[in-house]
């Protein structure tokens, strides 16, 4: 059969795909940052409607609009697990639609044997003139794919076709289709703040002509990478694109030519950004885009000579253990793939890692630090203080790799806020940290 036939015959309305395609026990794989919200909107609808229950849904950061609040089922009748939070995710939480899953990205082709989905659910690209549809730029997806029974496909037209490992579908490969031109999520990058390039003018320093880089979301890694303009042949292997990252391989100082793993193309797992990063990648061949097991991978990390990680935190204790992701015990962000980048980098020949936070944050309660004596109960410690290197606020950047406890408290205090380095001390004598 021509693949065009076969896309007429399989087409279907979102919610008579859902009727057709979705059992009662169904283990669901929706992917995340940008999802098919239209027909997923479908799947809420008929869970509403009693047609099925005890849906388990695999899915997280939906920013472009997915609100399971809204909705009135039951736990018994939909579960929800996301592994990374953003805005819509805590507010599902909250409301007691969605469960945090806490993963390290490397783990997440296992977390994905072992959860078992047989649907899934993904945005495409429209078919190219062969029948092949394009994922887009998501490399958690690849893994869900190949462990589902059955795909069902919404075809976006915003969806940019990247150059991937496993990111091409026929139409024959999939059991429904949908039209419906769901937009990508956007997420705008600030301009960065004054701290934050301070904070950036320390990691620069410590970036050699050649090396590869990984860059994490945020202010601090989007003012390093625009910092890094005026070297020479650096390479990338990161989860994720920056819009820094677009201008450096715009201009040539990213050409991946001294890389290990993949030369000579940027390797990636994912893109959540603005509408130039998308038009950017639409079929770009110095981009390859790898599933998550290969992106965060410690290996493949440390197999690129001068790797470079820069990654954030919320607060770093005084013995240097990291929390990236939790303020107390309320979850705020996920794992993610730090502590693999971090132990990769550290691997690399001439390779490391930063840690990079300004030294205060703003409360309802007034400023507080961010280097503290001790975390806040509960707080998650993402990556342990045995794999930290550098860590950077805009007072300095100072080296805990094989410090002992004595020093890496001096270390911390220096580079804290001034107005909080008495009392840091203080508390550090009393804790019998130093004499």
């Amino acid at each position: 059969m021509d693949w065009s036939q076969e896309y007429k015959q399989k087409l279907r309305k979102p919610k008579e795909a859902m009727e057709e395609q979705i059992s009662s026990g169904d283990s669901i794989y929706a992917g995340g940052a940008t999802v098919a919200k239209t027909t997923l909107e479908a799947l809420f609808q008929i869970i509403d409607e009693g047609k099925v229950k005890g849906i388990i849904l695999n899915a997280h950061s939906p920013v472009n609009g997915l609100d399971l609040s809204k909705y009135s089922f039951t736990r018994e009748q939909l579960t929800m697990d996301t592994f990374f939070m953003n805005p819509p995710d805590r507010a599902m939480v909250q409301a007691g639609k969605a469960f945090y899953m806490p993963l390290q990205y490397g783990m997440y082709k296992r977390y994905i044997d072992h959860v078992k989905p047989n649907v899934s659910i993904i945005l495409m690209s429209p078919p190219d003139e062969n029948g092949y549809m394009n994922i887009g730029p998501f490399g958690f997806h690849p893994a869900a794919l190949a462990s589902s029974k059955k795909i069902i496909a919404q075809v976006s037209k915003y969806v940019p076709r990247v150059n991937g490992t496993a990111h091409r579908y026929h139409v024959s490969e999939v059991a429904a289709i949908v039209e419906a031109d769901d937009p990508m999520g956007i997420v705008n990058n600030p301009e960065a703040t004054e701290i934050e390039k301070k904070i950036s003018e320390h990691i620069l320093e410590y970036i050699p002509d050649g090396a590869c880089i990984q860059l994490g979301i945020g202010g601090i890694a989007n003012a390093v990478g625009f910092g890094l303009k005026d070297k020479k042949h650096l390479g990338i292997h990161s989860e994720v694109l920056t819009e820094s990252i677009v201008d450096l391989m715009e201009a040539g100082v990213v050409d991946n030519s001294c890389k290990a793993f993949k030369p000579g193309q940027t390797t990636l797992g994912f893109v959540l950004g603005t509408e130039r990063q998308y038009q950017f990648i639409d079929q770009n061949k110095d981009l390859l885009f790898c599933g998550f097991e290969d992106i965060v991978n410690i290996k493949n990390i440390a197999s690129n000579k001068n790797m470079i990680s820069i990654n954030a935190a919320i607060s770093v204790d005084l013995t240097g253990q990291v929390c990236a992701e939790s303020i107390g015990h309320r979850e705020y962000s996920g794992t993610g793939g730090q502590l693999d980048f971090v132990r990769g980098a550290s691997l690399s020949e001439g390779g490391c890692s930063f840690i990079a936070m300004p030294s205060t944050s703003e409360t309802k309660n007034g400023r507080v630090s961010r280097i503290v004596l001790e975390l806040l109960p509960g707080s998650i410690v993402t990556t342990p203080r045995t794999d930290v290197q550098y860590i950077v606020t805009e007072y300095g950047c100072v080296n805990l790799m094989f410090s002992n406890v004595a020093d890496r408290v001096k270390k911390l205090i220096s580079i804290a806020h001034p107005d909080f380095r008495k009392e840091l001390t203080f508390g550090a004598k009393q804790a019998g940290l130093i004499i």
